[in-house]
């Protein structure tokens, strides 16, 4: 990390934990409303930080509704009103995750199931995929190896394989020893085990809003607490409403989709992920990060997972969204919780199939990797962007619609929030269209006026007429 992102970091979390210092000071009445804050040069000198930082207070403090800039005369307190009426937001408390409601079952049971239209999952086409190269490394390997399929899965994971995945992680910026990955099966069970070693029931985990669905009901199945951090305006997670969480020490565990998030696709940026780390090395708070989808980032550079800012960081990947669907090899690593998340595979699934890691192994091994990563982003990309412009001229107008920046789903939400989503979901499916419906993706309805879809099968007439029905129907139902 440069001196100048470091300065970035520290000055950050400084003005953060001044607005803190002075919200305390509203809400005990040591500071009334209307009374006149410090000037800028007085706070930087009360504090010695600098201008920036200190004017960067007073303007948050302005945005959170504490205080009220005057024309020539400086900041002043807010009237207690208006600070009781915007307190609520500011403070966030973790939730229980409710048990599944009827219809969230039905949606969770469906997934997978074969429809016409394939818009709710968040994969592709095979087409997509380097089936036959696979076939044929697959082929070759069992008669060359035949102890590929005869020996044990004990252990942790095929050495090759291991060693290929520390060797690309140098790439995008970590130090991996191979002795410290698991090879799991599929990038799930390293999330479920790494949570596993790190939690206890009732321990409260912060994730990003919306989240992934299977990671809500993962925290749900370990009797976990929930704190939904929302998306800022560029559509990753709101840094500074994290941060506080850190520093009250809110929350055990943050986990987190830094590259690709599901469902908005956003990267959060290089100095957010350092000052998270950070924030978080200092207040002991763990992150398991899912990487799943970092390989698929349409930028000519792979980017960085939070890994690449702390060692501490435990990051889970695999090759479901890259290699094939079917192909359920996933992986974790960790520099602290190895032994524990280790002991936890082998009482669980034991092991995972050697031969399918030996074939990844290979592929990875003599470049056709990187050569299919290449293809496969230039894919999703013209696909995304194609389904998102048929959204946009299709659907009703004030319609948004995410611009992901890797991946292969789109984040829908509709202009009102009359729209019944939920309705739509059963809608389209009797008519075998697949969507995924935005409350899924909460522990409330936050999100019932939105719905996420999918590109990877690529835009063909039949994804174009099924578009042109959702829009249909979205536009008959904002008129009821």
């Amino acid at each position: 990390m440069s001196v100048e992102n470091a300065e970035q970091g520290r000055s950050g979390s400084r003005y953060r934990q001044i607005t803190e210092q002075i919200k305390q000071a509203i809400h005990a009445g040591l500071l009334l409303p209307n009374t006149r804050l410090p000037s800028v040069r007085t706070l930087a000198t009360q504090y010695q930080i600098s201008l920036t930082t200190a004017l960067k207070t007073l303007r948050t403090l302005e945005d959170e509704h504490y205080a009220v800039a005057k024309p020539k005369s400086g900041f002043f307190v807010a009237s207690r009103q208006h600070i009781q009426q915007k307190k609520p937001a500011v403070v966030e408390q973790p939730r229980e995750i409710a048990p599944l409601d009827e219809q969230t079952e039905l949606h969770m049971a469906m997934v997978g199931e074969n429809c016409r239209v394939r818009l709710d999952l968040a994969n592709g086409d095979s087409a997509l995929y380097p089936i036959k190269k696979l076939s044929l490394i697959m082929r070759q390997l069992g008669y060359s190896k035949p102890f590929l399929l005869g020996d044990t899965v004990k252990g942790t994971g095929y050495a090759p394989l291991k060693a290929e995945i520390a060797r690309r992680a140098i790439d995008y910026g970590c130090n991996i020893n191979p002795d410290n990955i698991l090879v799991t099966n599929g990038c799930i069970e390293a999330l479920s085990l790494s949570l596993r070693a790190t939690v206890n029931p009732g321990d409260a985990v912060a994730v990003e809003s919306p989240c992934y669905f299977v990671l809500l009901q993962m925290l749900r199945n370990l009797n976990l607490r929930v704190i939904e951090v929302d998306a800022c305006n560029e559509g990753y997670v709101d840094c500074e409403k994290l941060v506080a969480l850190f520093q009250r020490k809110a929350v055990k565990v943050f986990v987190t989709l830094a590259n690709i998030n599901n469902p908005l696709g956003k990267i959060i940026p290089n100095e957010k992920k350092a000052h998270i780390t950070r924030q978080a090395d200092e207040n002991d708070v763990i992150i398991i990060e899912d990487d799943i989808f970092g390989d698929t980032a349409f930028g000519e550079q792979r980017p960085f997972p939070m890994r690449a800012f702390s060692p501490h960081v435990i990051l889970c990947s695999g090759f479901s969204k890259t290699v094939a669907p079917g192909v359920r090899i996933g992986w974790v690593h960790s520099n602290n919780y190895m032994r524990k998340i280790t002991s936890l595979k082998y009482t669980s699934t034991m092991g995972s199939p050697i031969l399918p890691q030996a074939t990844i192994s290979e592929l990875l091994r003599n470049g056709g990797y990187d050569a299919h990563l290449r293809k496969l982003r230039r894919e999703l990309a013209c696909q995304i962007d194609k389904l998102r412009q048929a959204i946009l001229q299709k659907f009703p107008l004030g319609t948004k619609v995410s611009k992901p920046e890797g991946g292969y789903v789109l984040w829908v939400e509709m202009p009102k929030k009359a729209l019944n989503v939920r309705s739509l979901f059963i809608k389209a499916r009797s008519a075998g269209i697949g969507i995924a419906p935005g409350h899924i993706f909460a522990t409330d309805d936050r999100y019932d006026h939105c719905f996420r879809l999918n590109a990877g099968f690529g835009y063909n007439a039949e994804v174009e007429q099924a578009i042109a029905q959702l829009a249909q129907w979205c536009i008959q139902s904002l008129k009821e």
